[in-house]
């Protein structure tokens, strides 16, 4: 058993009132760990000044492209399907790979943002227009004809901005997006590809310009209106109440990096092994309701020894796990499991819990 592992917190800042108190999240990251690079292109870390320090520590890029798919793309894991979605990030476009943000011109056509539909057609995609640095929201068919729906009323300024994406997909339906919480596209009707799927289940992101790479942080899906949310990053920091692993420690300094490396881990060839770790816990000031704990992970096994692993968190004195994961023999990614409440009162959690002495997250090897 060998392990990486990142630890986001996802948090709903602001009042926690009405629907937003509710709200079902169903993915949240914002780290490569977090997705899959798709169609054989580039994907890469950017730090500079691509994402909100204090929140994140990286954001994950792409070089945008004409193409249909785009020749560089990453994708969150399917999600439970809902025909009801927001889609949260921080956003923008780059001088260079590695370096901050720069406001870059639309590619007409270009792809940054596509939604997918659970028969897999991303049947929603927002794209460039090559005017004005505007951008249009397309449907799209699984034989790839598009009709756009609705281009935004004013142009978008790629430097590092907030987006959040509405849909409520139907024949009657809608979609919606706001930068920096404001509209800018708004449409209303048949937003379905009339293939007859109902509901979403997964996301894509580009870019929406001819070269300059996109850059994406802090992405979140929720079944409910995201734009007062924020994710923060809690990555590991030092060593937990047990640790039980060999290899490299993957709660010191050496682990706290800013992309996996497959050449580092930790590992243990015995059942019920337990490595724990604290969390860097330096919460940007402010009053938050938070909306969830996600854990991910970067796992493989061997052809003999545990075959399994559980994601361990510690709180109030005792180790909660969660049911089995099965990795396989080769490196690959565990994203998104999501605790909604502190398993040792089942209340939700507060801000309080994480900076409480004590408070570990890890991994427990399992037959």
């Amino acid at each position: 058993m060998r392990l990486q592992w990142l630890v986001p917190i996802v948090m709903l800042f602001g009042l926690a009132m009405g629907s937003n108190a509710q709200a079902q999240l169903l993915y949240a990251g914002g780290e490569d760990i977090d997705f899959t690079c798709n169609g054989g292109g580039a994907c890469n870390v950017s730090t500079g000044g691509s994402y909100r320090t204090g929140w994140a520590r990286e954001s994950y890029a792409a070089a945008g492209t004409t193409s249909d798919p785009p020749t560089n793309r990453f994708a969150t894991p399917t999600f439970t399907a809902n025909s009801t979605l927001w889609i949260h990030s921080q956003f923008c476009t780059l001088g260079f790979l590695g370096g901050g943000c720069a406001n870059a011109s639309t590619t007409s056509n270009a792809q940054m943002l596509r939604v997918f539909d659970s028969s897999g057609n991303p049947t929603l995609v927002v794209r460039g227009t090559g005017n004005n640095n505007q951008l249009k929201i397309s449907s799209r068919t699984a034989a790839g004809a598009f009709t756009d729906l609705v281009t935004c009323s004013s142009a978008f300024n790629a430097t590092l901005t907030q987006l959040d994406l509405f849909i409520n997909y139907g024949t009657s339906g809608e979609v919606t997006l706001y930068t920096n919480s404001v509209q800018v596209c708004d449409f209303t009707g048949n937003v379905t590809n009339g293939g007859g799927a109902t509901t979403l289940n997964q996301v894509e992101f580009a870019g929406p310009t001819s070269g300059p790479a996109a850059a994406w942080s802090e992405v979140i899906v929720a079944t409910t209106d995201t734009r007062a949310m924020g994710r923060f990053t809690a990555n590991t920091s030092g060593n937990g109440t047990t640790t039980g692993f060999s290899g490299t420690n993957v709660c010191s300094a050496i682990w706290n990096v800013t992309s996996f490396n497959d050449a580092n881990y930790g590992f243990s060839g015995t059942n019920n092994v337990v490595h724990e770790c604290t969390i860097n816990n330096s919460i940007p000031a402010g009053s938050y309701s938070v909306l969830g704990l996600v854990m991910s992970a970067r796992v493989l096994v061997g052809s003999t020894g545990p075959q399994h692993f559980d994601f361990v968190t510690r709180t109030g004195g005792t180790d909660y796990t969660s049911s089995d994961f099965a990795p396989t023999m080769t490196f690959s990614n565990f994203t998104n499991y999501i605790q909604t409440v502190n398993p040792a009162t089942s209340n939700p959690w507060a801000v309080s819990d994480f900076q409480a002495t004590g408070f570990n997250v890890g991994e427990k090897t399992k037959p």
